[in-house]
């Protein structure tokens, strides 16, 4: 089922209570944005500081499990989120959006591979 703002707002608020740092939050938007893009068609349109609104397509190479980026992926994305300069606080929301997405494609990679 779609997660609706409302369940990001209270994942986001969760987040901001861990109190983590800027650089681990631009690193943990970063690595959510590189296993998302790893996972979808076209997967790569999605920005890591835009809210996007796409229809999930899994690609044809994911068999069952989800592919992890590299690490060099990542810190190349944690880079440019870091360069852009967003808030704590944005950097809160985006990453609840982006953990929400990434639960939603791994239901369907569940579904998919139990079928």
């Amino acid at each position: 089922m779609p997660f609706t703002k409302e369940d990001v707002a209270k994942l986001a608020f969760r987040i901001y209570k861990k109190g983590e740092t800027l650089e681990k939050s631009t690193w943990r938007l970063a690595e959510l944005c590189c296993v998302i893009n790893k996972n979808i068609k076209n997967g790569y349109d999605i920005k890591p500081l835009e809210t996007d609104n796409l229809v999930i397509l899994i690609r044809d190479d994911v068999n069952g499990e989800i592919i992890q980026p590299p690490e060099n992926e990542i810190k190349d994305i944690a880079k440019v989120i870091y360069n852009e300069g967003p808030s704590k606080s944005e950097l809160d929301y985006f990453i609840a959006e982006k953990q929400l997405l990434l639960e939603e494609i791994k239901n369907i990679i569940v579904q998919n591979r139990n079928t």
